[in-house]
C-alpha cells in the first residue's frame, strides 16, 4: 500500500512538473511574441522615415521643415517617445520627443540639441539604424539643386544648414546617417508581467490542485485502509464471541453424556448384571462416548485458526469427489446428488480441504432435511467476469422466518440429533475466504444455501484440486 502511495504522490508530482514546464515554454512564446512584435513596429517606422528622407530630400530646406514636423508629429504619438537624427560623424541633423524639450527654432548647425538620454524614462526601448545616401546630382548649370546655369539659379528654401548659400541641406551632400527611434515598451512590459503572473498563478494552482488530489487520495486508501481493518476486527470479535458460544455449548453438551457415562459405569461397578445387560451399558457408553468425541472434534474444526490456502480447484472433479463421500448418507436416505457447473467457473481459486469441508456441511445439512426419492442439486453459476456462487438447493421444509437470524449461530439447531456447528463452520470457512453465506427460501418448497464472492480462475490444464 505505500508503494502505490509514493507511485501515486510521483506521478502527480511529474503531472505538475509537465505542466510547469509547458506553462513556461507558453511564457516565452508569448515573450518572443510581444518582442517581436516590438521590432516590427520600430522597423516600420524606420523603413517609413528612411524612405521618405531618401525619396524626398530633393527639396531642400522645405524638406527639412516638413521632416521636423513630421519629427515632432511622431514623437506626439503614443508608442514614440522621441526620434532623432545624426550625421555619420554623430553630428545631431533634427530631433523631437519629450527628452528634447521645446523644439529648436534653430537646426541649421550641428549643435541642436538632441535627445537627453538621461531623461529618458526607464522603459524607453532604443531602436537605432544606419542608411546612406547618394549625393544628389548637379543642375543644369553645375548649380546642384539650384535652378539656373552659371551659378544664377535659386536655391528651393532658406538656408539652415551652415552659412554657405550653395549648401541645400545636409541630406544633398549624401553620406551616412544614423536615426535613433526611443520607443515606449510600457505596455509591452505590462503584457509582459501580465503573461508572467498568469503562468505563475496556472502553475501554482495546478500544484494546489495536485497536493489536495494527493490528500484526497491518501485519505481515501487512509479510509479504505481504517475500514478494512475495521472489518477485520469485527470478524475476529464476532468470531470470538461465536467461540465463547460455542464453549459454553460445548460443556453443556459434553457434561450431559459425561454424566450418563459416569452413572452407567458405576453401575456397572457395583451391581451384579448379566452378560447382556452388561453388553446393552458398554454400548451405550460407547455411543456417548464417540458422540463427545464427535463434537469436540466439530468444536476444533471451528475454533482451530486456518489460512487458507489458494489453489485451482477443478470443480467437476470436486463435485464427483463430494458425491462419491456421501454416497452412504445419499443411498440411505434415498437421495441423489446432481451438479451443474457453468463453463466460466470450471475453475475456482480457494483452499480445497476447507472447500470441501463447507460443501460437505452444506450437502448434509441438505441430506438431513430432504424429503426421500429427491434430489440435492449444487449449482456453479457465475456472477461476474472474476466471480462464481456455489448454491446447495433441497426440498425441504425450509427455514422458518422466526429463527433465521441465528441461523449461523454455533449450536443453533433444529433438529433434534444436530450439533448446531454444521453452518458455522459453513459462515467461518467463507469468512476466511471473503466469501459471503447466505439463505433463501426455494420457489416450490425447500431451501437454498448461496456462497457468493468465489475467485474464478483460468487454470484450464489444472490436472486436480491443487
Amino acid at each position: 500500500m505505500r508503494r502505490h502511495l509514493l507511485i501515486i504522490y510521483a506521478a502527480l508530482c511529474l503531472a505538475w512538473l509537465g505542466l510547469g514546464l509547458w506553462q513556461y515554454r507558453n511564457y516565452c512564446q508569448q515573450l518572443a511574441l510581444i518582442e517581436e512584435s516590438l521590432y516590427q513596429q520600430s522597423h516600420s517606422i524606420m523603413t517609413a522615415l528612411v524612405g521618405g528622407i531618401g525619396s524626398h530630400r530633393r527639396i531642400g530646406q522645405y524638406f527639412q521643415e516638413q521632416l521636423q514636423a513630421l519629427l515632432d508629429e511622431l514623437a506626439e504619438s503614443a508608442d514614440v517617445i522621441a526620434v532623432a537624427i545624426y550625421t555619420d560623424d554623430d553630428q545631431l541633423i533634427l530631433a523631437a520627443g519629450q527628452a528634447t524639450g521645446v523644439p529648436p527654432a534653430d537646426t541649421s548647425g550641428p549643435d541642436t540639441p538632441g535627445p537627453d538620454t538621461d531623461t529618458l524614462p526607464s522603459h524607453a526601448l532604443r531602436v537605432t539604424e544606419t542608411f546612406e545616401l547618394k549625393p544628389l546630382p548637379a543642375g543644369p548649370g553645375g548649380g546642384g539643386m539650384r535652378g539656373g546655369g552659371g551659378g544664377r539659379g535659386r536655391g528651393l528654401g532658406l538656408r539652415r544648414w551652415g552659412d554657405d548659400p550653395d549648401n541645400t541641406g545636409p541630406f544633398a551632400a549624401g553620406g551616412m546617417f544614423r536615426v535613433e527611434l526611443w520607443l515606449d515598451r510600457s505596455r509591452a512590459d505590462l503584457l509582459i508581467v501580465q503573461s508572467r503572473w498568469s503562468h505563475l498563478l496556472a502553475t501554482i494552482a495546478a500544484g494546489v490542485v495536485a497536493i489536495c488530489l494527493g490528500l484526497v487520495w491518501w485519505a481515501t486508501v487512509s479510509l479504505a485502509d481504517a475500514r478494512g481493518q475495521a472489518r477485520v476486527y469485527q470478524t475476529e470479535t464476532r468470531h470470538l464471541q461465536e467461540l465463547s458460544q460455542a464453549a459454553a455449548g460445548l460443556a453443556h453438551e459434553t457434561r450431559n453424556p459425561l454424566g450418563l457415562i459416569r452413572g452407567w459405569t458405576q453401575r456397572l461397578a457395583q451391581s451384579r448384571m448379566s452378560d447382556e445387560e452388561r453388553q446393552q451399558f458398554a454400548q451405550s457408553v460407547l455411543e456417548e462416548c464417540d458422540r463427545v468425541t464427535a463434537r469436540i472434534n466439530q468444536f476444533l474444526a471451528f475454533a482451530r485458526p486456518h489460512q487458507p490456502q489458494f489453489t485451482a480447484v477443478a470443480v467437476e472433479a470436486f463435485c464427483r469427489e463430494l458425491a462419491v463421500i456421501l454416497q452412504p448418507d445419499l443411498e440411505s436416505a434415498r437421495l441423489s446428488l446432481t451438479w451443474e457447473v457453468a463453463p466460466a467457473t470450471r475453475h475456482l481459486r480457494a483452499d480445497s480441504e476447507l472447500l470441501r469441508q463447507a460443501l460437505f456441511n452444506l450437502v448434509q445439512n441438505a441430506v438431513q432435511f430432504s424429503p426421500p426419492d429427491q434430489q440435492v442439486e449444487l449449482w456453479v453459476r457465475p456472477q461476474s467476469d472474476k466471480t462464481a456462487s456455489i448454491q446447495v438447493a433441497d426440498r425441504g421444509p425450509g427455514v422458518p422466518a422466526g429463527v433465521r437470524p441465528s441461523l449461523f449461530t454455533p449450536y443453533f439447531t433444529t433438529r433434534a440429533q444436530g450439533t448446531g456447528l454444521g453452518l458455522a463452520i459453513v459462515r467461518h470457512i467463507a469468512t476466511l475466504h471473503g466469501w459471503t453465506i447466505s439463505y433463501h427460501p426455494r420457489d416450490g418448497g425447500g431451501a437454498v444455501f448461496k456462497l457468493d464472492g468465489i475467485d474464478v480462475t483460468h487454470a484450464e490444464n489444472s490436472a486436480d484440486r491443487g
